[in-house]
């Protein structure tokens, strides 16, 4: 019995050795956020039908957009401004544009800031989502509480994988919401 056990070890251990999953490839929150393995989001243009925004959130499944006018960020627009702004209004979403509900002037990051930086801003602001430009303030992506989540997790790998089991607790069979 002794042996299969070795036999085992040694055979998880080859395989993570061979594993390219993402806990192998932590990073450091003081690595710059351009390391962070970004979902892609997408970008609106000033102007853009609030109905079409939201067929875009629910089509891409993504929880904001980013809106641009001539190549630069002008604003943002979550579903948290949706419920806070529009929702229950009695708004012609087909009429009502993204400018007058988009949150203007969002906080940014470079793409050479901290990952600690960005998470602090987050923390700061009571934000979820923060644009991320490039050296000619072009926008590169988006970086997300949930981007940050992963790449902690990642990090931890060791700690969160070790956990002792809790066979008492009911862990969730769905994703929370709607």
């Amino acid at each position: 019995m002794n042996i299969e056990f070795d036999d085992e070890l040694s055979r998880m251990d080859e395989l993570e050795k061979e594993s390219d999953s993402p806990i192998n490839k932590a990073l450091s929150l003081d690595d710059p956020i351009s390391d962070l393995k970004l979902r892609a989001h997408p970008i609106v243009q000033t102007g853009t039908k609030l109905q079409s925004v939201i067929d875009t959130l629910r089509d891409q499944k993504v929880g904001c957009v980013m809106v641009e006018s001539n190549n630069e960020i002008v604003g943002i627009m979550t579903e948290r401004d949706f419920l806070l702004r529009t929702i229950a209004k009695g708004l012609d979403m087909e009429k009502e544009v993204i400018d007058d509900f988009m949150t203007p002037n969002p906080e940014t990051l470079q793409a050479d800031d901290p990952i600690a930086y960005g998470l602090n801003k987050m923390h700061v602001f009571g934000i979820r989502h923060i644009p991320m430009l490039g050296p000619d303030n072009k926008i590169l992506g988006l970086v997300s509480v949930k981007d940050v989540i992963a790449h902690i997790g990642n990090y931890y790998a060791d700690q969160i994988v070790n956990l002792p089991s809790q066979p008492d607790r009911k862990a969730l069979d769905r994703p929370e919401g709607g």
